[in-house]
């Protein structure tokens, strides 16, 4: 076992060096924050340090999900994409095909496409902590910002401010945030007293796996500020927990979402073969809603939330289509 690492630590070693040969080669025709004078351009405090970016950037790279930068009004010449593989194949998020189609995939969230990146010349890399080993590279490139996600998720909104502001698109982004919240303050009214006595359970079936949701999770922040009560398994201060077949009670609750990474080869099937399945409240109420990975999972931020509210107000408020929203900012949502 630890040969079969080695020989992975090195591959990966020596990708990332023919990549770094190669963009350094070609780095001096590339805009970086050296090239831009504080008074052309803006100052951008992030999790590595200060950048000057670009007033209007025209080519951005974003390492993480393009969605946001979509709806407000930036389409990106290259972005990372969908992780897990198995869910988005080469695409970057196949629930926006239409929207996405021209922006050039740069690897992955975990290994990014230097060589790829240097190609297409940008004048602002966009990534989150995790990536901070590449920023040397990528801010030899274009200038590049790195919004620092160690809050945890209840602080989402505000790594959706900060994204925006080094896109140039503080107030657009506010604007979207204040809609959102006037739709949770909507979404309260709706439910009334329901809002105190409906349990709602989160699940995702991998290939052979099932795991359960917890606090610190978007999902869970989303449903926290939604008011929405979960079952007690899912109340800790975790982000999600693998649990057994001989354990699907942990699912139960008067609504359970659910999302499949594969329904090709899904742990839902052999779920549903035991008799503990068929016991479940939420069964027998037949009260299973699958919903998108794309949406709960993967395409953080605040069009996430928004279609995540659209769920809710589907799913759980009567005649709740008219409180569903078919657009955020400037992204039609499918």
């Amino acid at each position: 076992m630890h040969v079969r690492v080695g020989i992975k630590t090195m591959a990966l070693f020596l990708a990332t060096l023919v990549a770094v040969v190669t963009f350094s080669a070609c780095a001096a025709n590339q805009p970086s924050d050296e090239s831009i004078s504080p008074s052309a351009g803006r100052t951008i405090q992030h999790g590595m340090g200060e950048t000057i970016v670009p007033q209007t950037p025209e080519r951005v790279v974003v390492l993480w999900s393009a969605v946001d930068t979509l709806a407000l009004g930036v389409k990106p010449v290259g972005a990372v994409l969908s992780e897990p593989p198995q869910i988005g194949g080469d695409e970057l998020t196949p629930m926006f095909s239409d929207r996405t189609e021209g922006i050039v995939a740069v690897g992955s969230y975990a290994q990014p496409n230097l060589e790829r990146i240097v190609e297409l010349q940008p004048d602002l890399i966009l990534g989150i902590t995790g990536v901070e080993s590449f920023y040397p590279h990528l801010s030899q490139i274009a200038p590049t910002v790195i919004v620092d996600i160690s809050g945890g998720v209840a602080a989402w909104k505000e790594y959706v401010l900060s994204w925006a502001t080094a896109l140039g698109k503080p107030n657009e982004a506010q604007a979207l945030i204040q809609q959102y919240e006037q739709r949770i303050a909507q979404f309260h009214q709706a439910m009334g007293d329901r809002l105190n006595t409906t349990v709602v359970s989160v699940a995702r079936f991998g290939t052979d796996q099932v795991r359960i949701y917890q606090k610190d999770s978007f999902p869970g922040a989303v449903l926290a500020e939604a008011g929405l009560l979960r079952p007690e398994s899912q109340q800790r201060n975790n982000h999600d927990e693998t649990i057994s077949l001989e354990s699907l009670s942990s699912i139960d609750g008067d609504v359970l979402f659910f999302v499949q990474d594969d329904p090709d080869e899904s742990a839902l099937a052999k779920a549903q073969e035991s008799q503990l399945w068929s016991q479940l409240d939420v069964v027998q109420r037949d009260q299973i809603h699958e919903v998108s990975v794309e949406t709960w999972f993967l395409n953080l931020g605040i069009v996430s939330a928004h279609m995540m509210l659209n769920d809710l107000f589907r799913t759980l408020v009567p005649d709740g289509e008219q409180y569903v929203i078919h657009q955020v900012g400037e992204l039609p949502l499918p």
